[in-house]
């Protein structure tokens, strides 16, 4: 033992200031966060009282519900939209890196700036509404800011906006590590383009979805910046839950709760999601 510590002595001194970071900014907060969760407001015993409210609360449960919708719907835009302009940029098209720069300018954009300009874009007189009646499509405004379902599909398109550009470039690297032989081969065994994209793309490219799964999944669940610019409290996601008991109700307790729900919902969707893809959507081939 003394051994090793001494032979990788250098080492261990790099990796300490990442340890004390991850201790002292993720892991120590985390625990207090679920340890505040079972505390009683009063006695300061442990018990799962705070849990209990949230469960009876038709809010939370309603805000729960707006999450894992939005969360869901989010994934499926980004998915889409990405895997689509990954295949365009895969070609070897004239401008395809200056197409690559204009695609993931979003990234760049603040995110409270994203949702100012998407409150104009959604308003009742804004870019969506006029470009949806010049097509004939709408005869009258459609209220995307007056709750329901059109407000949840309005944030989703929102945050997908934003940040399917990180879902397109982690697509675009797993298209390009494809073999282009495996291309060649089918396409002298007679396979169509369609075939190909089905047999061949889509079971080399399903970790890298996986991959973005992971990666946005997570971030779709804690949203919180882009329904609050756009709806104010006027519809809550857990994330707003949270804060505002924690700002506005002063209540430290169910915010925890409510936070080490959220962390449980995500933990519980991905596990379900990992279970159901198995070993062919976390391996590299």
């Amino acid at each position: 033992m003394f051994v090793l510590l001494n032979k990788y002595r250098f080492e261990l001194v790099c990796i300490i200031p990442l340890l004390l970071f991850l201790f002292a900014l993720t892991i120590a907060p985390v625990v207090r966060t679920f340890l505040l969760s079972l505390e009683d407001p009063g006695t300061a015993s442990l018990t799962f009282s705070n849990y209990k409210v949230l469960l009876l609360s038709n809010e939370f449960r309603r805000a729960a519900a707006n999450t894992v919708f939005i969360a869901v719907l989010s994934l499926i835009f980004e998915l889409t939209a990405g895997l689509l302009l990954a295949l365009v940029l895969s070609y070897n098209i004239k401008g395809k890196g200056f197409a690559r720069s204009i695609f993931i300018l979003p990234l760049a954009i603040p995110t409270v700036v994203v949702g100012v300009i998407m409150s104009y874009l959604f308003s009742t007189y804004g870019w969506i509404n006029k470009i949806l009646s010049d097509l004939s499509i709408i005869e009258s405004p459609i209220q995307w800011m007056g709750g329901g379902y059109k407000s949840l599909l309005m944030v989703a398109l929102a945050d997908s906006w934003k940040v399917t550009p990180i879902v397109m470039l982690l697509l675009l690297s797993g298209l390009e590590s494809i073999d282009r032989d495996l291309y060649k081969a089918a396409r002298v065994d007679g396979a169509g383009s369609f075939y190909i994209f089905k047999r061949v793309t889509l079971p080399m490219l399903f970790p890298y979805i996986t991959a973005c799964i992971i990666i946005r999944g997570i971030d779709a669940f804690r949203i919180f910046s882009i329904p609050l610019i756009l709806m104010g409290q006027n519809m809550k996601v857990i994330g707003i839950y949270a804060y505002l008991e924690y700002v506005e109700y002063n209540n430290p307790h169910l915010s925890a709760a409510s936070s080490v729900m959220l962390l449980g919902i995500i933990f519980f969707a991905f596990l379900i999601y990992i279970k159901a893809v198995g070993k062919k959507g976390v391996e590299v081939s």
